[in-house]
């Protein structure tokens, strides 16, 4: 029984939906989050970005905290917008 529960499980963990929707929430998490994510990381969502959407929801998260006035955030800041203008 335990067997067949964990193949369950895992099989929903790694289905595509919930991989989506996993992804999704990341960039949602920008939003509301109260604190400032690290350099690397918004680095690391910025190359998985699939639009301009996520783009601006990294952007939106770094201005909200005058991130840019850090050298590693504003490298991020000019590949978005290299990217776009």
């Amino acid at each position: 029984m335990l067997n067949i529960l964990g193949t369950v499980f895992h099989t929903i963990a790694n289905s595509k939906v919930n991989r989506e929707r996993l992804r999704d929430n990341e960039y949602k998490e920008l939003d509301y989050s109260p604190y400032l994510f690290s350099s690397s990381h918004l680095n690391s969502l910025m190359e998985d970005s699939e639009d301009k959407e996520e783009h601006d929801s990294i952007l939106d998260h770094m201005y909200r905290f005058d991130a840019c006035e850090v050298d590693s955030y504003r490298s991020i800041e000019s590949k978005i917008i290299k990217r776009y203008w």
